[in-house]
């Protein structure tokens, strides 16, 4: 019998329909009944320690789990050098920021191949990564590092690419982007047994403590021949499902946290905790049957 684990729910930014500060957000979004916001500092870190620490204190009385998005412009495996180092600076300013926030997890995009092998790109990410740790454990950082899985094949960021990221890094976690998977294996995301596979590996991998607590992106998205191409919002014909991913979820007890990257920011995330809340009845009364 599973273990009934909490599924948090929460957009990735300011909800789409909300006018006020991010300070406010906690609070709206516990109007909302979501209990989760990833903070988008995708352009650059412009939240200060003082603002970062109002904020935490609004997300611990509303109870809402943070989480981080550190700027876009990161790239570890750059031929240039100095990107490279911009690189490191930038993550670890992240790491900070969300230090502050009482954030749990810092994700960030790895980079691109470039002109490098994948194998090149994936040693140079994790030696720079190894950099950021140290630095990050000097200052007395706490939140994890999260690389995510990307949805373009020019990417570094594949799903076996961030579990060996992870295994090499201390104080790190996989953040599993199911949109960006989608995408990336060209549309081979569609029934229960694909994501059983997925969550199989990272627990085979790298034990079943990184699937508690596991951070996830979800949306619906577009594709083509060179992997993503946008992000699309629940209602459309477009993969991948959600319905296999919370029945496998929930059955097998499975804690994490779920983050809309949809256009529809609050709104699907209110889909997607619907479907989860169906799901968790049905298997009530299933249960209760038997």
């Amino acid at each position: 019998m599973s273990r009934k684990k909490k599924i948090h729910f929460g957009p990735a930014g300011k909800p789409r329909n909300f006018k006020g500060t991010m300070r406010e957000v906690p609070a709206e979004l516990k109007k909302l009944k979501l209990d989760a916001l990833e903070i988008e500092q995708v352009r650059r870190i412009n939240i200060s320690k003082e603002a970062a620490e109002k904020i935490r204190e609004e997300a611990k009385k509303n109870k809402i789990i943070l989480s981080l998005h550190a700027p876009y412009a990161i790239n570890f495996a750059s031929e240039k050098e100095n990107v490279i180092e911009d690189s490191k600076k930038r993550l670890l300013d992240a790491l900070r920021l969300a230090h502050w926030l009482n954030a749990r997890i810092v994700v960030f995009h790895p980079g691109y191949y470039g002109k490098r092998s994948p194998q090149e790109a994936l040693k140079l990410l994790i030696e720079g990564l190894k950099s950021v740790y140290k630095n990050a454990e000097k200052e007395g950082l706490s939140p994890l590092i999260g690389p995510e899985t990307m949805g373009k094949l020019s990417q570094l960021g594949s799903l076996d690419e961030i579990i060996e990221v992870v295994k090499e890094i201390p104080q790190s976690a996989p953040v599993i982007d199911f949109a960006h998977l989608f995408a990336r294996t060209k549309g081979k995301i569609r029934e229960r047994r694909d994501y059983e596979k997925i969550l199989s590996l990272i627990e085979d991998e790298l034990g079943s403590k990184y699937l508690d607590g596991l951070h996830i992106h979800f949306s619906k998205m577009e594709y083509g021949d060179k992997g993503e191409r946008k992000h699309l919002p629940f209602g459309q014909k477009a993969g991948p499902p959600f319905l296999p991913l919370a029945e496998l979820l929930i059955d097998y007890g499975i804690e994490a946290t779920i983050i809309s990257e949809s256009p529809l920011l609050e709104e699907d995330a209110i889909v997607m905790q619907r479907i989860v809340n169906g799901v968790r009845r049905k298997s009530k009364r299933e249960t209760l049957l038997k």
